[in-house]
């Protein structure tokens, strides 16, 4: 059975419908896959910062995170969002189980800088430990990640999901690593590119085809498949048939990224 991980995150957890939607795009696949799916939920941890009137900043994407700013992210990830996706799995008839990186060790990280600037408790993962993942794997359980890490002396960071998931990928040697975005795949002139090799990404970068949040994004991908994971899929949510179509070459409408 192939392995599939999953990242699901920003504007689309707010999608009308989505939850909804999302397990029965999983269910339609579980059959044939063994799905991991690994979250966000910026957009979320922003709404409840504000409640709180806590003022944040961002340096180069990653959100500045103190002492106070990473509980708060722990609770919103690690329960409001992960349950949420839990109980959209379980619905749909599948049996899912919600843990954090913290959880059996799965993702260990160290406190990251950016280009020297200490940002916080944010975390970048040094080590990942799949025991649970292949527990989860032999009993036919759905783990649903939230990417709070922990490091060895029980400091727990803020992990950028799009990175956790793209480690994690690379860790179980999985088929399929999925980034579902705001946009419907790679955009170049205008138009999707339905394939894109990974020897190619940095001319197209360079050439200004790709550029703006996407960067990262191609160049994970690249990393990925550099690291063993057979395909990267970025593609946009497109409703219960999302999962089927983007894994099956003759529909998918996203962009694939391949060696």
């Amino acid at each position: 059975m192939q392995t599939v991980c999953i990242k699901i995150g920003g504007a689309t957890l707010d999608a009308a419908g989505f939850f909804s939607d999302f397990g029965k795009s999983l269910a339609a696949i579980a059959t044939d896959y063994f799905p991991v799916v690994v979250h966000g939920g910026g957009k979320d941890i922003a709404r409840q910062l504000n409640l709180l009137k806590k003022e944040y900043t961002f340096v180069e994407g990653m959100r500045v995170t103190d002492a106070e700013t990473v509980f708060t992210v722990q609770m919103v990830l690690s329960g409001h969002v992960n349950k949420r996706l839990v109980n959209a799995l379980q619905t749909a008839g599948l049996t899912a189980l919600g843990i954090s990186g913290v959880d059996c060790n799965l993702l260990s990280a160290t406190r990251m800088t950016i280009r020297g600037k200490d940002i916080g408790f944010v975390g970048a993962i040094q080590h990942v430990d799949k025991k649970i993942i292949d527990l989860c794997r032999t009993n036919r359980i759905v783990p649903v990640v939230s990417p709070i890490s922990r490091d060895d002396d029980g400091n727990v960071y803020n992990v950028n999901a799009d990175v956790a998931a793209s480690e994690l990928a690379t860790a179980l040697a999985a088929d399929h690593l999925v980034f579902v975005s705001d946009v419907p795949g790679v955009l170049v002139n205008g138009s999707v590119m339905r394939s894109i090799r990974t020897a190619d990404i940095e001319g197209l970068i360079a050439s200004g085809h790709i550029k703006g949040g996407m960067v990262p994004k191609v160049r994970g991908a690249a990393e990925s498949v550099g690291n063993g994971v057979l395909q990267v899929h970025i593609c946009g949510w497109n409703g219960p048939e999302t999962f089927a179509r983007e894994l099956a070459p003759a529909t998918a409408s996203g962009t694939v990224i391949l060696a």
